[in-house]
């Protein structure tokens, strides 16, 4: 069964020091809009290429982006820094909306894409718990029964009720994480924020991510740049390239559909 779906996904931002033009750009795209026209800023991007000067306003982050995701399959999105990965993470995270494009995805979604975001950083570590499980859909009862093994597994239980402004940033990410794989979420997106934990700390989020997606059913979007992790992880891998489908460096896996 196909969870996340995503057909000509693309975003575009504005680049560069802008005195003027905004209420202009979005009364014109509203003009084109209301005829039934193409957005005219859509034709002007430049390619989300860093070593080649700009000739519009415009960048694509993200360009006709295309692939499926089967239940409990874990996904690897792999590239260099600036290729787009955590763009696209965002916008299925619903943190930012493309500027075109579909994205399809079935049941509820938990992400952990950086340090400091997805906790209330005045709430203690207890309170976090309900808060995001909360946000989620799920109801205190369901939540208390996971609680548990969520402080077990981060290894925060005598600082549960400190406020999270006070973690480090490991233990901070200790907890999100387990927050993240032990709530019921369908489909779990994480980025490369594991990279601030110790060795056996991400082997021990490997090994989760792992359980929840062949023992659960679970579907995982991983992104690193540890390709060692990305093959012992991950049952088929993307490549992003300065915001498109690279379809030509592929790893150990074949990409999947496109």
């Amino acid at each position: 069964m196909i969870t996340i779906k995503v057909e000509q996904l693309s975003k575009q931002y504005m680049i560069g020091e802008q005195s003027t033009g905004f209420l202009f750009h979005d009364m014109n795209r509203w003009w084109h809009r209301i005829q039934g026209k193409d957005d005219p800023y859509l034709k002007i991007s430049d390619l989300n290429d860093r070593t080649i000067r700009k000739t519009s306003g415009y960048v694509w982050a993200l360009r006709d982006i295309n692939f499926e995701v089967n239940q409990g399959e874990v996904l690897g999105i792999v590239g260099s820094n600036g290729a787009g990965k955590s763009t696209l993470l965002k916008i299925l995270s619903r943190i930012t909306a493309p500027t075109s494009g579909t994205v399809k995805m079935k049941g509820r979604v938990a992400s952990l894409l950086e340090v400091g975001t997805g906790f209330h950083p005045e709430l203690t570590g207890r309170e976090n718990i309900f808060m995001k499980g909360t946000i989620l859909g799920m109801r205190t009862q369901e939540v208390k029964r996971h609680f548990d093994e969520i402080v077990e597994f981060a290894g925060v239980q005598k600082y549960i009720d400190t406020p999270v402004k006070k973690y480090s940033s490991g233990m901070y990410v200790r907890l999100a994480f387990s927050v993240a794989a032990h709530i019921s979420a369908d489909i779990l997106i994480i980025d490369e924020v594991l990279a601030v934990g110790d060795n056996e700390f991400q082997q021990k989020c490997i090994d989760k991510m792992k359980s929840v997606s062949t023992e659960q059913g679970k579907t995982v979007l991983f992104v690193s740049h540890n390709m060692k992790t990305i093959q012992d992880l991950c049952s088929s891998v993307i490549t992003l390239r300065n915001g498109e489908l690279d379809r030509s460096n592929i790893y150990y896996k074949p990409l999947i559909a496109v």
